[in-house]
C-alpha cells in the first residue's frame, strides 16, 4: 500500500520545484580538490583550531543557548550591542529564520538572478513567491530593474554583495541610494557572506547605513564559513535593530549553535592577523586566476570575492564534469564558477582547464 504523501505535506512544499543545490551536492567529492563551494582552503586560524579541540572535552554539556560571548564579540566589531546580533548555524539558518518571521502566503521576495539559491528556497518554503530580474550585462545586481518590480506584494528585497555566483558588487553609494527609496514595509536583506574578501574601496558593508537608519527594516547577514574558514562548523549571524532581531529570536531553534562552533568563532575573531595574511594569499590567487583564464580565451568577470565567474563558451556542466575527471571540482551555473584555492591548487586547475579547452578545439 502506497502512502499518499501529498495529503500530509504542506502546500508550500508541494509547489516548490526540485532544489538545484541539493542535486549539485549529491555526489561524493571527498577525493577531489575543492574549488566549487567557495570554501577557504587555507583553513581556520590555529588559535581557532586549539579552541575547537579544547571545547570538545565539554561537549557533553549543552552549549550557551544565547551564545552570549560570541554575540558580544561580534557586536564589538561593528560598534553595536549584543541585542543587535542574532547567531545560528550558518547564514543559511538566518535565511530560514527570515522566512519564518516575515513571510506570509503570497508575499514576494525580490532579487536579481543568478544569486544565492537559498533565497528562492526560503520564499517557496514559506508560501512566498520568488521574483527575479536578470543581472546586468556585467553580471551585477540590477537595482533600477528591481525598483520597478517593487509592488504591493513585495515583502523582502535581497541583495547579495558581493554576489554569489557572479562575484560582482554594487558600489556603496548606489546601495544607499536604493535603500533610501524602499517602502517602509519592505525588508531589505543584505547578504554579505563574502564582504571580507573585497578590496575595492567602494565595495563596502551596509552595516553603517543600517546603524544610521535603525528605523528602517534592514538586516545584514554574515558568516564564518568563508573568510574564517569554518564552513563545516556552521556559524553565521544577522545584524539589525533590536526590534527586528528580537522578533526573529522567536523563530530561532533551540541550541542551534554548538559549543565547539561558538568557541572556535570567538577565537577566530580574535586572530585577525592570521586571516589578513590568508586574505592576501586569496587575493593573489584571485588575480592569478583572472589573468590566466583570460589568457585561455575565457570571459572573466572581475570578482570581489574568493571565487571567479567565467564563461568558456562551452556548457558549464560539461566543463565541470571534465574537471572532475581530472580531480578538481568547480561550480556550474549559467556560466562556470571557480573558487580560489591555494596557489598550488590554482596552478593545477589552470593546467587542467587549458588541457580541456585545447582538446575541445
Amino acid at each position: 500500500m502506497n502512502m499518499e504523501v501529498n495529503k500530509i505535506i504542506s502546500h508550500a512544499l508541494q509547489s516548490m520545484p526540485p532544489s538545484k543545490r541539493q542535486k549539485a551536492f549529491a555526489k561524493d567529492t571527498s577525493k577531489l580538490i575543492h574549488m566549487g563551494l567557495n570554501e577557504n582552503n587555507y583553513g581556520m586560524s590555529p588559535k581557532a583550531v586549539a579552541a575547537l579541540e579544547e571545547s570538545m572535552a565539554g561537549s557533553h554539556f549543552y552549549p550557551d543557548f544565547a551564545a552570549v560571548l560570541l554575540k558580544q564579540k561580534v557586536a564589538e566589531q561593528y560598534g553595536l550591542k549584543a541585542e543587535n546580533v542574532l547567531t545560528g548555524a550558518g547564514s543559511s539558518a538566518m535565511i530560514d529564520m527570515i522566512g519564518l518571521t516575515f513571510l506570509d502566503d503570497g508575499d514576494e521576495v525580490l532579487f536579481s538572478a543568478p544569486t544565492y539559491g537559498a533565497f528562492a528556497d526560503m520564499a517557496y518554503l514559506n508560501g512566498g513567491v520568488p521574483v527575479s530580474v536578470p543581472v546586468t550585462e556585467e553580471q551585477k545586481f540590477n537595482l533600477p530593474a528591481m525598483k520597478e518590480k517593487i509592488g504591493e506584494k513585495t515583502k523582502i528585497v535581497v541583495i547579495c554583495n558581493p554576489n554569489n555566483p557572479t562575484g560582482t558588487y554594487v558600489p556603496i553609494g548606489e546601495l544607499e541610494a536604493f535603500a533610501d527609496t524602499l517602502p517602509e514595509d519592505v525588508l531589505l536583506v543584505m547578504d554579505e557572506a563574502y564582504m571580507e574578501f573585497a578590496t575595492e574601496p567602494d565595495c563596502c558593508s551596509m552595516v553603517d547605513y543600517m546603524k544610521a537608519h535603525l528605523e528602517k527594516p534592514i538586516l545584514v547577514l554574515r558568516t564564518f564559513s568563508k573568510y574564517y574558514a569554518m564552513a563545516g562548523l556552521r556559524v553565521g549571524y544577522a545584524l539589525g535593530s533590536e526590534e527586528l532581531i528580537g522578533i526573529m529570536r522567536k523563530c530561532s531553534a533551540s541550541w542551534n549553535l554548538n559549543v565547539c562552533a561558538q568557541k572556535a568563532a570567538v577565537a577566530g575573531l580574535a586572530d585577525q592577523e592570521y586571516y589578513q595574511e590568508q586574505k592576501a594569499k586569496i587575493v593573489e590567487g584571485r588575480e592569478y586566476l583572472e589573468k590566466e583564464m583570460a589568457a585561455l580565451g575565457c570571459r572573466v568577470y572581475p570578482s570581489q570575492s574568493n571565487f571567479i565567474y567565467f564563461d568558456t563558451g562551452k556548457d558549464p556542466a560539461w566543463i565541470q564534469e571534465q574537471l572532475m575527471e581530472k580531480g578538481i571540482r568547480i561550480g556550474a551555473f549559467e556560466m562556470s564558477r571557480v573558487s580560489v584555492g591555494t596557489m598550488e591548487e590554482c596552478k593545477l586547475y589552470i593546467k587542467a582547464l587549458k588541457e580541456i579547452l585545447e582538446a575541445a578545439e
